[in-house]
């Protein structure tokens, strides 16, 4: 019998729960914002500003990818 209650599986830590709601919801919203200016990059006349949003696309996208890759320490 499943209860209507919402339930962490995480657990069954409300805080681990609401940081990974959290950060799906950040990553949501950067990726829509991301999605808005790559459509309106060939507008952008200034060199230093693509520069910069391709960098902070490049830490906000590869990086927290490439720290996840080797998986968790082993204990």
């Amino acid at each position: 019998v499943e209860s209507p209650q919402l339930h962490c599986i995480l657990n069954s830590n409300n805080v681990a729960c609401s940081f990974a709601v959290g950060a799906g919801f950040l990553a949501f919203l950067t990726c829509l914002a991301f999605l808005v200016l790559d459509t309106q990059e060939t507008h952008v006349a200034g060199t230093r500003f693509r520069t910069a949003f391709q960098l902070l696309d490049f830490v906000l996208a590869d990086i927290p990818g490439l720290l996840g890759f080797p998986g968790p320490p082993k204990r």
